[in-house]
């Protein structure tokens, strides 16, 4: 019975050390920015931050975002009190050559000024769009936004994205809230 034991124990073993070996292997993205029709890509510090229209270059994946809105709703979907809708339209590009799966909310994490603001399926409402969400193709893109409900005094936008959600790698997108 205990020999059976330490065959499963071994297992185990040897799937955590896999994982933690996938999720290491990971390196920080680099920085591609476009103005005016060129395109430059320069090594990403681990503190550097991304704006809009500048896109992070990970091993398998390029993300960008391209739009922050505000929105204080709809007649009948409205923010709590004090509260409006925020969205990030982002474009995430497969550069691999097999699936990519893409979760918003195991590769996103969110804060409204350094302060932690979780995703809003009311807010996404609002955006009439995709979520961020599903599996994306060799060479295919996947466009949506990643929303939420924050206060009306947010000045600032924090998102973090990993390209896996085992990776220790990401890409810090700074944004200032839309007036």
């Amino acid at each position: 019975m205990f020999r059976y034991g330490k065959r499963v124990l071994m297992v185990f073993a040897a799937i955590y050390i896999g994982m933690m070996a996938a999720a290491c292997d990971e390196k920080d993205p680099k920085k591609e920015s476009n103005s005016k029709g060129k395109t430059t890509t320069t090594a990403a510090s681990k503190d550097e931050t991304f704006g809009l229209n500048e896109t992070a270059v990970f091993s398998d994946l390029k993300i960008a975002a391209i739009e922050i809105k505000a929105s204080g709703g709809s007649e009948y979907n409205k923010p709590g009190s004090g509260n409006v809708f925020v969205g990030v339209k982002f474009t995430i590009e497969n550069i691999s050559n097999q699936d990519q799966i893409i979760s918003s909310i195991l590769l996103f994490d969110a804060y409204a000024d350094d302060v932690k603001s979780d995703l809003s399926i009311t807010a996404s409402m609002e955006f009439n769009s995709k979520t961020l969400d599903g599996t994306v193709a060799p060479g295919k893109k996947l466009i949506g936004y990643y929303t939420m409900e924050v206060p009306t005094t947010t000045k600032m936008i924090e998102l973090n994205v990993k390209s896996d959600w085992l990776s220790n790698a990401k890409a810090k997108f700074v944004l200032d809230m839309p007036k």
